[in-house]
């Protein structure tokens, strides 16, 4: 694990290490996937409040999917959904400092 990755992201490799969970300013997040494409989700309030993370690239299609393994399982997860490794670690600033940047998290309750 290097210095600028504390979360381990670095340590996902898509097939055998692909979920790293931790808590943060009262978000239980999730990265997942690896090892050059992740998806980010956050929980709050006992899952009554959830933020998923954008992409700010523009898929191909409207019906573009990724495959993604996520804590050993194989999912199609919509290209929206689907990060480059800067974009997580942004993506993570933003949810340290509280401050959900407009167009990169779609917030469900």
């Amino acid at each position: 694990m290097t210095a600028t990755d504390s979360w381990g992201i670095d340590e996902l490799d898509g097939q055998t290490h692909t979920l790293v969970t931790r808590e943060i300013s009262g978000w239980e997040v999730m990265i997942g996937g690896g090892p050059e494409q992740f998806i980010v989700t956050a929980t709050r309030d006992s899952g009554q409040r959830i933020a998923n993370a954008l992409t700010s690239t523009e898929p191909d299609d409207d019906d573009d999917t990724v495959d993604l393994t996520v804590g050993g399982q194989a999912v199609d997860y919509p290209g929206e959904y689907v990060l480059t490794r800067d974009e997580v670690l942004s993506a993570i600033a933003e949810l340290e400092s509280g401050v959900f940047t407009e167009g990169r998290w779609e917030q469900i309750g």
